[in-house]
Parts: structure tokens; sequence; C-alpha cells
């Protein structure tokens, strides 16, 4: 995913991409295993950053959990909610959370927001 952006990616000033995956083929020359454990390998400051984390929902569970054990705040993590998403359109309503539909008021949001649309879920 985004292959042809990794060089720019990782030259961008104040940048830093990691990539990893769970079981690597003969081609891969990065970091193998999941992410979670990629992320507390490098630490990230949390001062004056933003993180993005896309994937499986369970994974962006387990991602935000390690960014808060780093002092990141939830207005700080970004996730995108793609997967709950039907016609894209917002015609279905099969997509909302809370009084949000993922196609027309996201698909990215941050952690703070979700948070405030999950309110009274649970």
């Amino acid at each position: 995913l985004f292959r042809d952006e990794y060089e720019e990616w990782w030259t961008a000033q104040n940048t830093h991409l990691y990539l990893t995956v769970d079981e690597a083929d003969s081609q891969w020359h990065d970091n193998v295993g999941v992410i979670t454990d990629l992320i507390l390998k490098k630490s990230p400051s949390p001062k004056n950053a933003v993180t993005i984390t896309c994937g499986p929902p369970i994974m962006i569970y387990f991602v935000h959990q390690v960014l808060e054990e780093l002092g990141f705040k939830p207005e700080q993590c970004y996730v995108t909610l793609e997967a709950r998403m039907h016609c894209g359109v917002g015609k279905c309503g099969r997509c909302n959370l809370g009084d949000k539909l993922i196609c027309v008021d996201g698909p990215v949001f941050s952690m703070t927001e979700i948070g405030n649309m999950l309110e009274g879920y649970f």
C-alpha cells in the first residue's frame, strides 16, 4: 500500500515512516512483527506529533492503547474507519456511528471524535 510514496515519506522533513508486516516474504527488508511491538521499540515522543493509523478495528484498538501508554492524547491520534462504509455516499445510513456517517463525515477521525461518537454506547 502506497509503495510508490515511501521514498517521498522517508525523505520528508519532520516525518518518520516505519513499516512492518506480520509475516515477511523474501523481498521484504523492513521490520517483521506486530505493529504494537514496533511502536514500543521505536517509542515515539508525543511532543509536537500526530499519529495516523489504518487497519482492522482490533489493530486500531491495540495501537491506540500503546500510544496512550506513550503519552499520546486522543486528539493527536487519527484513525480511518473505511471498513464501516457501505454505499459510500450517505444514503443507506449503515455507516453511522453516533450522529456521524463515516462515509460523509469521515472516514478519518481523531480518537477524541470517536470517543464522542461512542459516548453512551457503553
